[in-house]
């Protein structure tokens, strides 16, 4: 009787009923995803209760609708959520599982584990294995000895008690067969009715973005299989296998894939659900399929999943263009594209000098490594070629054939460029005998931007005039910085500074200097017209003169004017000079000769008048 109210008990803990599903259950675990916990083949026991709490193994179904539907899993309780929805992950995974299980999904948490339990059951478990250990059992209730049906015989009472001898009674076979028969069915029963298995299953995200297909091939059994990328990144994958039976008879298939070949380059599987590993290696992966998907029907195919985990490469050289976003005179910004012709992921490394296509203009040369970028990475800076070689940060650290990367960086502009010698332009803005000042534009015809310098001698227009030679660095100059200063020949060379170094056809710099009028420039003999005054006692006696001297020259000139006989309104013997007049202003006499009825008196200006240009004349005066 306790026998068999031990199994009505097991029947009632396994079987569904109406007030609920079941509280026992079996699960044989079919994934590495709660090493080292629980190993492939381990036979768990679970009992369904009122609430999970966290860091409780349990078995659940993924809920319908979802990835997997219809699949179980056992793993680990991480949170409990106020909806009441568990978060779950197995031991040996590093994300969590996508699925939310409630509590009606769950079949219970683990009790008992029994190691590699799961082969044993597969054993014990066979129809061909219970139809044996039931026949056994069956003839052993039939098999009976034959003095156990029949009265034991009657002794007489005469004989002596010594020699009385009593058999040990032989416990009944029919009652033992009978429940170790039922018991056998119960079990039977009872795993069959529980269809829990615990999976390793991997995460597909995505829908298909990118397919390739395997050719088929034949493995031990007769099924081929096709392989398809669902999701992708650099560094994993995600696929679906569809393994299909060709044959006309149901069989137990295995097959082994290639992982390590285009399009999927993988290392190592990181994930994986509905199969089983048999051996595994990048290039030849053993697999067969799971307890509940071993065997497929003739002409019948079994889609399985997982995702496989690609190693981080080498830097690879790839091709940079550069894309000037914005310019001035100051500063430019730029983004640059690299790409690859790869058709495998590449970690790529870039290389930006005087020859990349958008910076092969000077302007945009590099004198140093920009401190202003972005999305990228610094490796090493050439300041000598201007070189700089930079790789990818995480979000664009790989690129294939189709798939660029970009950065952007912005850099002080022309600060490598050579200089080159622009036009300069000059207009005097003052003038008097102790200095001038001038104004000055560089331009060039360039139609990109240029670094330039300028050089001013005695050569140049607008300072040809010797008034305006230099005799020594200006100290009052503006926007312009000094490169070199030759006394000797009077020659300045100047260069712009960082704000206005860089011109270009339409977009000239300007700058400006003063510089002490040049003392020891030549003298000029200026034109000179004289208009007398008191001149009634001319003849043998007094006279005065105002004297004015021009010139035609565009530019200022030191002046001289020379008197003689023969100077309009001077002519004749009445207004001759005999001596150095004593009375005279504005001017400087240089020297004067006089002979019989002869004179020569040259002057030059006092000073403060002593230049003079077309349209800009002066005057002196004397009398005599």
């Amino acid at each position: 009787m306790l026998s068999w109210l031990s199994t009505i008990v097991l029947l009632a803990l396994a079987l569904p009923t109406p007030l609920g599903p079941p509280h026992l259950g079996v699960t044989v675990v079919s994934g590495p995803s709660m090493l080292p916990t629980y190993d492939p083949q381990d036979l768990l026991v679970t009992w369904r209760s009122d609430s999970y709490p966290v860091g409780t193994p349990i078995v659940y179904g993924i809920p319908a609708g979802e990835a997997g539907a219809g699949l179980n899993v056992v793993h680990r309780v991480i949170e409990v959520r106020p909806d009441g929805t568990h978060v779950t992950q197995g031991d040996n995974n590093d994300h969590i599982d996508p699925w939310k299980p409630v509590d009606s999904d769950v079949h219970g948490r683990v009790v008992v584990r029994v190691p590699a339990g799961g082969r044993l059951l597969r054993i014990v478990g066979s129809p061909m294995v219970l139809a044996v250990i039931a026949g056994i059992l069956t003839a052993m209730a039939v098999l009976k000895r034959p003095d156990e049906d029949e009265d034991p015989p009657i002794r007489p009472r005469w004989r002596s008690r010594r020699r009385k001898r009593h058999r040990k009674p032989t416990p009944p076979v029919v009652p033992i067969a009978s429940r170790a028969v039922a018991l056998a069915a119960v079990t039977g029963l009872v795993l069959g009715i529980v269809p829990a298995r615990a999976a390793d299953l991997g995460t597909l995200a995505s829908a298909d973005i990118y397919t390739g297909t395997t050719a088929a091939s034949l493995a031990q059994n007769p099924v081929s299989y096709e392989q398809h990328l669902t999701s992708e990144g650099p560094l994993q994958y995600c696929a679906t296998v569809t393994v299909t039976n060709h044959s006309s008879a149901s069989v137990e298939w295995e097959i082994t894939l290639n992982i390590s070949a285009q399009p999927y380059n993988a290392s190592s599987v990181a994930s994986s659900y509905g199969v089983t590993t048999v051996s595994f290696q990048p290039d030849l992966w053993r697999v067969r399929g799971a307890d509940y998907n071993s065997i497929i029907a003739p002409n019948q195919s079994y889609e399985w999943g997982y995702c496989g985990a690609r190693s981080e490469t080498s830097l690879v050289d790839a091709t940079a263009s550069v894309n000037v976003t914005q310019s001035d005179a100051q500063q430019y910004c730029a983004t640059v594209t690299v790409s690859t012709a790869s058709t495998d992921w590449i970690r790529w490394r870039a290389t930006l000098d005087h020859s990349t296509p958008g910076i092969t203009d000077s302007a945009y040369w590099l004198a140093a490594q920009p401190t202003n970028s972005n999305n990228m990475t610094n490796i090493s800076f050439n300041a000598g070629t201007g070189s700089w070689v930079v790789r990818g940060v995480s979000s664009n650290e790989y690129i294939r054939s189709g798939t660029n990367a970009t950065f952007g960086y912005c850099a002080p502009a022309g600060a490598a460029a050579p200089y080159i010698d622009a036009t300069l332009s000059v207009s005097i803005t003052s003038q008097d005998s102790q200095q001038y000042c001038a104004s000055v534009t560089a331009s060039t015809t360039s139609p990109t931007y240029v670094k330039w310098k300028a050089t001013i001698n005695h050569s140049t227009t607008g300072l040809s005039g010797n008034t305006y030679w230099l005799n020594a660095v200006p100290t009052n100059f503006s926007n312009v910085a000094t490169v070199s200063f030759d006394s000797s020949t009077g020659t300045w060379v100047v260069q712009g500074l960082s704000y206005n170094q860089l011109i270009k056809s339409g977009s000239p710099a300007t700058w400006s200097f003063c510089a002490p009028t040049n003392q020891s420039a030549t003298l000029v003999d200026a034109t000179v017209s004289v208009s007398l005054q008191n001149t009634s006692n001319a003849p043998g006696g007094q006279y005065c003169a105002t004297v004015t001297v021009s010139t035609t020259s565009t530019d200022f000139v030191k002046w001289r004017a020379v008197l003689t006989q023969n100077t309009p309104n001077l002519t004749g013997p009445n207004y001759a000079l005999t001596s150095l007049p004593t009375n005279f202003w504005n001017s400087t006499s240089i020297d004067f000769t006089s002979g019989s009825g002869t004179f020569q008196w040259r002057l030059r200006g006092a000073g403060y008048n002593d230049l003079i240009k077309a349209g800009s004349p002066q005057s002196f005066g004397f009398c005599r």
